[in-house]
């Protein structure tokens, strides 16, 4: 896919490494600059989208967007890993979330220049209410041309993305362009929100970069291979509702030795912990899965039609249609338990806890 970016404006803020790591998916480790990572606010321009040797997109070849994005390695490599990206239109949004599993989001996104001034402004309306804004002076007398600067390459030139599937499913996608034109420019003020919601709370004022236009093509996005499970399992399941309890009694029937079963109550991950309210857990090795990935590699260990199952469930449309079954469930196993009578954790044989 080929497109142009105009009016790039960075702003970049030092944040905690460890404020990073919270928020990456496993598979991705943070990138630092001289043991520093950084969170950036990129407002742009979108022109001339379009799939290579096709026509531009209709009613979307030209649109505004703002990304709220941080810098990570990942098993292709270094690249940026993307905590929102807001847009005006429904099409793009939609298209990035199913094709590229990135997370964009629908708002007002607004641009004005004020001579030499340049101010971004966000309304976020979708999926959650928030704002922001990035404010810029790029006169003459605030604008130098970057030169082998190397914390500017190292927050500009970025040639890869990672994102993840609501699946836990981590996707690349190489990202290609000429150098960036790129200036220096003069901080005005910011409203941070956008970070903030992304648990990435900003002070201070910015390191700014301004880019005139740059010529980019990103290509296809790929799965990364998944990562099994090896040594002994452990299953964190809520054992006060009766739809978990109930699947735990089948599973303790198929899996082998090497699956534990334990109420999520008892995790000591704070992270893990909170997603257990809403998700299985199978922890092994100092690695960890949940949902429909951790309910995949628990049924590797349930035999021969287990791994036939998980295989399955591997499978892209399979996965993302498991997702969505998923997350009804857990979103009303109260309910469900309620209506079919099922028992809760009290009646589990005292082995697996």
């Amino acid at each position: 896919m080929t497109q142009v970016w105009r009016d790039v404006t960075f702003a970049h803020w030092p944040v905690p490494k460890a404020a990073v790591a919270a928020i990456l998916p496993p598979g991705l480790d943070v990138d630092t600059h001289e043991g520093q990572a950084w969170v950036s606010l990129v407002g742009f321009e979108m022109d001339g989208l379009r799939l290579r040797g096709f026509p531009a997109i209709p009613t979307t070849h030209q649109f505004l967007e703002f990304n709220v994005r941080t810098y990570v390695i990942g098993p292709e490599g270094p690249g940026v890993w993307f905590c929102s990206l807001d847009v005006a239109q429904w099409l793009p949004a939609l298209v990035a979330r199913v094709g590229f599993a990135l997370p964009y989001d629908k708002g007002d996104v607004d641009v004005t220049h004020d001579r030499s001034r340049i101010v971004w402004t966000v309304d976020r309306t979708w999926p959650e209410k928030a704002q922001g804004s990035l404010a810029v002076s790029v006169a003459a007398e605030d604008v130098d041309p970057i030169l082998d600067d190397a914390l500017a390459n190292f927050l500009t030139s970025r040639w890869r993305l990672y994102a993840k599937t609501r699946g836990g499913r981590l996707v690349t996608a190489p990202v290609e362009h000429e150098p960036w034109p790129l200036t220096s420019a003069r901080f005005i003020g910011a409203d941070t929100g956008l970070a903030s919601i992304a648990e990435l709370a900003v002070d201070g004022e910015p390191i700014v970069h301004y880019a005139s236009a740059v010529h980019v093509r990103v290509g296809l996005p790929n799965f990364l291979p998944r990562r099994r499970a090896r040594g002994p399992l452990t299953v964190w399941f809520d054992d006060d509702c009766g739809v978990c309890s109930t699947s735990v009694r089948w599973l303790l029937n198929y899996t082998d030795s090497s699956v534990t079963f334990r109420p999520n109550r008892e995790l000591d991950d704070a992270e893990l912990l909170t997603v257990s309210s809403d998700a299985i857990v199978v922890t092994a090795a100092g690695e960890s899965w949940t949902a429909v990935d951790a309910v995949a590699t628990l049924l590797e260990r349930s035999g021969r039609l287990g791994r036939i199952a998980a295989f399955g469930l591997r499978l892209p449309g399979i996965h993302g249609l498991a997702g969505v079954v998923y997350r009804w469930v857990a979103a009303n196993r109260a309910r469900l338990s309620a209506r079919l009578g099922l028992a809760t954790g009290c009646e589990l044989p005292k082995s697996t806890s």
